[in-house]
This record gives structure tokens, sequence and C-alpha cells, in this order.
């Protein structure tokens, strides 16, 4: 199992819809403090609690970041990922292309002596189940033949939570949202020449074999207003219908281990509200 982070790596103009404007104003929006100091709330509180608290701890997580990352935020960066041996830091320099960085450094990860290479991908202001490597490991069991027909498959975790962080504090939704990236794995051979990130995740179903499981929650994803997919303009017609018996907040708790109580105390702290 091989995951890749990409945390805030100013790319060569590719790759995110907000990119645009060259390299020296993609560094500045990225670099700006205000907005690190989110995305390192999201990365601290939600995203590395929920890989550190995975079931089955034999994974890889590549975490993609500028080499000229500035002080403090560099410094920060190593100390919070050094609890996790999982994490594999990898600092280059910014303004690569993002499609062909990406897929280098997937494929250089890869163990060669793997028989099969599950990739998946996360944001900096993502979190995980903590049943979620060791269920896309059992998953691929039902999805084995359907992979060796073409060696590439993928399993598609479709509910998830959208954690939602702005002025007004946090308001968490449950979501039904298919191929969605937090809820992707995507299974290679270890020689394969491609990588997950050489799909458009919303249509990968019309270029591999995939298997839909709808239960149970597997991912949380963040909205707010540095965060690059605008989630708000399609909340609403993901919502997952009151299918929950439990309320967002238990949900949290008992999928993911997280308080919301504490997280909405510290989010307040961090916006000074």
């Amino acid at each position: 199992m091989l995951g890749l982070c990409r945390f805030s790596y100013p790319t060569g103009g590719d790759g995110f819809e907000g990119a645009g404007g060259g390299l020296a104003a993609n560094v500045a929006r990225l670099y700006d403090p205000a907005r690190l100091a989110r995305r390192f709330w999201f990365f601290e509180e939600i995203c590395l609690p929920t890989l550190a608290a995975q079931s089955d701890p034999d994974f890889t997580l590549l975490l993609l970041h500028g080499e000229a990352l500035p002080e403090p935020w560099l410094s920060r960066l190593q100390r919070a990922i050094a609890p996790l041996p999982q994490i594999r830091a990898l600092a280059l320099p910014e303004g690569r292309p993002h499609a062909e960085t990406c897929r280098e450094a997937m494929r250089a990860a890869r163990d060669p002596e793997a028989r099969v290479v599950g990739e998946f991908t996360l944001d900096d202001d993502d979190g995980l189940a903590p049943d979620f490597i060791a269920e896309a490991r059992a998953q691929f069991a039902p999805l084995r033949p359907l992979w060796k027909l073409r060696k590439r498959a993928a399993l598609d975790f479709n509910g998830g939570m959208v954690v939602q962080a702005g002025a007004g504090g946090i308001a968490l939704t449950p979501v039904q949202a298919d191929f969605w990236a937090p809820g992707l794995v995507v299974f290679f051979a270890p020689r394969s020449t491609r990588s997950i990130q050489d799909y458009n995740h919303r249509r990968l179903w019309s270029r591999m074999p995939a298997l839909t499981l709808p239960e149970p929650v597997m991912f949380l994803r963040g909205s707010h207003d540095s965060n690059d997919s605008r989630l708000e303009r399609r909340l609403p017609g993901l919502q997952r219908g009151g299918a929950e018996a439990e309320s967002p907040d238990a949900l949290l708790q008992s999928r993911f281990g997280l308080d919301a109580a504490a997280l909405r105390r510290s989010w307040a702290t961090l916006i000074g509200s």
C-alpha cells in the first residue's frame, strides 16, 4: 500500500484549479503564512491522527513538499511527521510539472518484490478511517480476477464526511461521493508505467474495472477557504440523506476517533473567534 500526499507543493502551473499565474504567484499563494497555518491545522488535527491510527500499519506515504518551504513551517512539518515511520518526506524543487513529478515519485517508491501495489492519494486536509489500509487489502480479493485482465483495477469507498471549517466554526456532513480521491485505491503491477496520478479520479470507472463500496464511511474531506475543490458548491447533492443512525459528531468519533467538540475548540482558537 503506497500513498501520496502533496503538502502545498507549488507545481509548474498544472495539477490544481488555482495554479494559474506562474510559479512565483503559486509560491506566494501556497506559502502565505495565514494559508499555511490553516493547512497545518487540518494536517495535524485530522490527517496525521487518522494515519497514526491505522489498524494495519504496513503502508508507505510519500509526503511531497517544496524544498524551499520556509521556516518555521519546514521544521514544523518535520516534527509533525517524525512519529510516523510510514511517512517518507520528499522535498523537490518548486515548479516541477505535477503529473510527471507524482508519477516518477510513486513508481520509484514501489516495492519491486510486491505482487500488487495499491496506490492512494491524500490531500493534507483529508483523513482516513482506521481500517482504510486493512480494508483496501481485504477488498482486493473480489477484485483480483478483474485485475488480472489488465493489471489495474480501482476500489472506490464512496462513503465519507466533509469537514467544513470557516468563520462560523466547523460543520460535519456525511456524504456519498463516487470516485473522490481520498476514498480511492488503484491496484497496479509493480512494474506498471502508470500511476494513480495519471488518471482523472472522477472518470476512473471509464478506464478500468472498479468496485464501489458505499459502506462503511471511510474518508474525511476538508472544505475551507484555501482548498482547491470548492466543495461548498457540490455539497447539497452529496449528502447521505439520513442514512446514518449516528449524529455527525458521533460518527466522527466512532469511525475516525476524533472528538468534534475538541476540534471546534481548536479551530476557534486558530481563527481567534
